[in-house]
């Protein structure tokens, strides 16, 4: 087996066996389910646009807390330079990484489908055609999000940090994508088209667009990139 996938399904085992996920967990289906209950629910909406929007929206906290302390953990205790010195290439370790959180994102939103079963139930009218790609776009902004927390979490051994500097990243991106509607100028269309919400909302309108799976798979790739490129560098300054 790929020693990256090997990673992965240890970190997302070991994930699975912490308190904290659960917490982290629980917040966010709660705030998405009173936001769901508030709007789609209370005005029979048959769509789930605004309950992907919250979805996308709250990315922004739980992503820095799932990373955060997937590599800055590590070094503070050591155990990353241990793992540097097996037959292992830092790649690896940073891929294997980035996939395992991206499993446990999938498994979070997996329990969000109770939200769709609710529509089909009490609405008339679903478009599931939407609501698929609509999944499928948070996955691919998860996982640009998740890179950028590994590139915070690479930075500092402290976790808090980390979390600090992975939300200030990811806040710049959220907000590129809403420079349209702050300052609703022609001129600011390109800064626009760097954002993540302009990419989502093709996602959001069953729309399934090259160009947004290529933004993020080429977002995801460079901060995982650099995050690898960030460990090498410290490794090279430890052995002089």
């Amino acid at each position: 087996m790929n020693p990256a996938l090997t990673i992965a399904r240890k970190e997302y085992d070991l994930s699975l066996r912490q308190l904290g996920t659960y917490i982290v967990f629980a917040i966010y289906l709660l705030a998405v389910g009173l936001i769901f209950s508030l709007t789609a629910l209370r005005f029979r909406a048959a769509e789930m646009r605004g309950a992907f929007s919250t979805m996308h929206n709250l990315f922004l906290f739980l992503i820095p807390a799932i990373t955060m302390g997937s590599i800055a953990k590590e070094r503070s205790s050591g155990t990353l330079e241990l793992v540097s010195t097996l037959p292992l290439k830092l790649g690896h370790i940073v891929w294997g990484k980035f996939l395992g959180a991206l499993l446990q994102l999938a498994t979070l939103l997996a329990f969000t489908l109770v939200f769709v079963a609710l529509i089909s139930i009490y609405g008339t009218g679903v478009d599931y055609g939407a609501i698929l790609t609509g999944y499928f776009g948070l996955l691919c902004a998860g996982a640009a999000f998740i890179a950028i927390g590994l590139f915070a979490s690479s930075i500092s051994t402290n976790q808090v940090l980390a979390f600090v500097l992975a939300l200030a990243i990811c806040g710049f991106f959220y907000l590129l994508g809403r420079a349209g509607e702050m300052i609703p100028l022609r001129l600011f269309s390109v800064i626009e088209f760097l954002g993540f919400d302009y990419h989502l909302q093709n996602f959001f309108r069953g729309v399934l667009d090259t160009r947004d799976l290529l933004y993020f798979g080429v977002v995801a790739f460079i901060f995982v990139l650099l995050a690898q490129l960030r460990l090498q560098g410290q490794n090279m300054l430890q052995e002089r």
